[in-house]
This record gives C-alpha cells, sequence and structure tokens, in this order.
C-alpha cells in the first residue's frame, strides 16, 4: 500500500481546519454556550417608564432580541406590566490629587422597578439594582474622560439589564 501525498495546499486546508476545530471543541468542554433565549413566564408585556429612558429603550431591544415574549402598547392587554419607579446615575468623587483635584470617580447607576399583573398583583415587589464602576480623572483629558464615563454607564445599564432578565425569568404565577 502507497503512503498518501497530499498536496502544500491540502496540507495547509487541514491545518487551518483543525485550527478552528480545537478551540470549538475546548469551548464545547468547558460548559460555553452562547446566551439563548430567556422563558418567560408571561406572553406579552408592558414597559411603563419614560420612552426616552435609555434603560427602557434597551429593556425593549433585550426583550425583543432574546425572548418569546411580545411587548404591548396597552397595560390591560399584558399578562404582565414593569413599572420603571426610578432611575438615577451619580458621580461621586473617591479620590483627590495632591493638589486637591478629583483623581478617581465612582460611577453608580441605580434602577428601581416593579413587575405587575394588570389586575395589581405583585409579581415582583418595588425592587432597586445597583451597578457602580470606578473612573480615574484627568483634567487634562475631560473630553476623552466623558466619553470614557459614557462607555462605562452604558456597560453598566446593559449589566443591570441582565440581572433584571435574571429575576424576570425566575418570575411563576401561583
Amino acid at each position: 500500500m502507497r503512503p498518501v501525498v497530499l498536496s502544500a495546499s491540502r496540507r495547509a486546508l487541514l491545518r487551518a481546519a483543525a485550527a478552528l476545530l480545537l478551540p470549538a471543541a475546548a469551548l464545547g468542554g468547558c460548559g460555553f454556550q452562547l446566551r439563548g433565549s430567556t422563558n418567560l413566564a408571561f406572553a406579552t408585556l408592558y414597559i411603563q417608564g419614560p420612552d426616552n429612558s435609555p434603560f427602557v429603550i434597551a429593556l425593549k431591544r433585550r426583550i425583543a432580541a432574546t425572548t418569546a415574549t411580545r411587548l404591548t402598547t396597552d397595560a390591560k392587554s399584558a399578562q404582565a406590566v414593569f413599572t420603571l419607579l426610578g432611575e438615577t446615575q451619580t458621580q461621586t468623587p473617591q479620590a483627590y490629587n495632591a493638589d486637591g483635584t478629583v483623581a478617581q470617580y465612582q460611577l453608580r447607576d441605580t434602577v428601581r422597578f416593579t413587575l405587575t399583573t394588570p389586575q395589581g398583583k405583585v409579581l415582583i415587589a418595588p425592587t432597586e439594582l445597583t451597578q457602580t464602576s470606578n473612573l480615574s480623572y484627568s483634567s487634562s483629558a475631560t473630553l476623552a474622560k466623558a466619553n470614557e464615563s459614557d462607555l462605562l454607564y452604558r456597560g453598566m445599564r446593559e449589566e443591570l439589564i441582565d440581572r433584571l432578565m435574571f429575576q424576570l425569568a425566575a418570575v411563576r404565577e401561583h
């Protein structure tokens, strides 16, 4: 029996395929999986809050993209009503330089909400979720630090929505 001789292009193709399959097999073995859809106990949801709120906009997008739950425009036709009670973003000085200027801020994003049925039955009592992050500051890079704080607030908002989605998924109607 003759040995099989592979051309250089075939060897390169096999190496590329092995390079792609090895990480995929390793990720599969560690339990990694893409975020799939979230199963919510209610088929329809009404979100009550300021329509121009970045949190409400991001929450509506997440629910539409990752759940089978339909968003309604009328609270009476929904099985559950999410009410955004409050949303605050604060920036508190944490550390100062020798000359007395701020060197670091703590950014805090807080969301208060409740989930009820249209009849008023409480599914999630008024709850507050908070996310914090630190921002080093330099007065010589004011614009860059403002952009960085916007990115940090956006990331904190996404983390708050992740945590909220876990709570919504845990709701079971009794």
